[in-house]
């Protein structure tokens, strides 16, 4: 006679989110690293985060094996300390990866949102998402005293009553399920005032729309936070177990693959696609005249400076727009963006006239920086 087990769904679902967590992590490493070279806090965030949660479903994982999803009358009792500490270790690297990701994600949105009530929504979903995410993690981890109490009955010690723990995981669940959706649909009112093309605001959009999912997540775990003070606790929060896992790993997923556009650009146009090839049209980017201030798609200003060894790094700290000098092109980067443009420099007689031209309409008011009138072509 097979003994129930619903370890074998858990472990289905720590497998599945761990790589696909670590692999969208990777690739965000890679393309803030190599592609748009701004490695940022939101990104180390984001890493840590992943670390901590594939720590998650490691500890999940053994506890599996030692009978974690199964009832505590088929489990050898050494086998089910193990499990129930593994199950404490799952409760800590839960609510660390939870903080750590939503940091990242509110980081990520402050580098793009340019209105103070964003920036404001934004600060307060963070703040909540602090302090009831360290709240519970302080509360599990002190719940027991000795804390070995929770997994080893065999000793003098005593638990806070476990109705208090699932009163602050109902509590914590309301307050996650606000800061989730306002993560998931905030960048749907930004990304709408942007001037982008329709495509790449559903992209975006969609992206950053999983959040969403990881708020259905946190509902359908919901009404199995009751059974946290069940006698079969490893048989009755396996259901707890597996949304937690779910949740973390769409909330990390998304947060990643919202920064892999530049890498998707990059393959599409080294395989030729001509969605990627194609030419901006004019208004949008394309063939803009510039000389001493240097005006990008994504609405921001800055000034041209020639590439120089000696102020890369001061240039890329500061976030500001550095030509680097190729064999016949230049390149922009917009550090701390995910844009990237090409700059061309045009022929020298119309560079001479230009500046001519716009030394005698500028009539001394602000001073131009000599230098090269380039054309520009979003890249990536």
């Amino acid at each position: 006679m097979s003994v129930p087990n619903r370890g074998t769904a858990l472990l289905a679902v720590n497998t599945t989110g761990a790589i696909l967590a670590g692999v969208t992590c990777i690739l965000r490493c890679f393309v803030r690293t190599r592609v748009v070279k701004g490695f940022g806090l939101d990104d180390w965030l984001m890493a840590a985060s992943t670390v901590i949660y594939i720590a998650f479903c490691a500890f999940s994982n053994v506890g599996v094996h030692h009978g974690t999803g199964k009832h505590k009358a088929d489990l050898d009792p050494e086998e089910y300390k193990t499990a129930m500490n593994r199950w404490y270790y799952c409760y800590l690297t839960y609510a660390v990866s939870m903080i750590l990701v939503k940091l990242s994600i509110g980081y990520f949105l402050l580098r793009v949102t340019i209105t103070r009530l964003h920036k404001w929504i934004i600060y307060i979903a963070a703040a909540i998402t602090c302090v009831s995410c360290l709240t519970f993690f302080f509360l599990a981890l002190f719940q027991c005293y000795p804390i070995s109490y929770f997994w080893n009955k065999d000793q003098e010690g005593k638990c806070i009553d476990m109705k208090i723990l699932t009163a602050l995981a109902i509590l914590y669940s309301i307050f996650s399920v606000i800061t989730d959706l306002t993560f998931a649909l905030l960048p749907a009112w930004v990304v709408a005032q942007l001037r982008m093309d329709r495509k790449s605001k559903m992209a975006v959009i969609g992206l950053m729309g999983m959040g969403c999912v990881a708020s259905a997540a946190v509902i359908v775990r919901a009404p199995y936070l009751q059974h946290m003070a069940s006698e079969d606790f490893l048989w009755d929060t396996a259901p707890i177990a597996i949304w937690s896992s779910v949740e973390a790993a769409l909330a990390i997923t998304a947060g990643c693959l919202a920064c892999l556009q530049p890498l998707v650009k990059m393959i599409g146009a080294r395989l030729g696609l001509a969605i990627f090839t194609a030419t901006p049209k004019s208004g949008l980017g394309s063939n803009l005249k510039m000389n001493g201030d240097i005006s990008v798609r994504r609405s921001f200003t800055r000034r041209t400076e020639m590439f120089s060894s000696a102020n890369y790094r001061e240039q890329q700290q500061k976030g500001e727009l550095a030509l680097q000098p190729g064999l016949s092109e230049y390149t922009a980067k917009c550090y701390g963006n995910t844009s990237e443009e090409e700059l061309r420099p045009v022929e020298r007689q119309r560079t001479e006239t230009t500046l001519r031209n716009d030394s005698e309409r500028d009539n001394g008011s602000k001073e131009s920086m000599p230098g090269e009138v380039l054309t520009a072509r979003e890249i990536s």
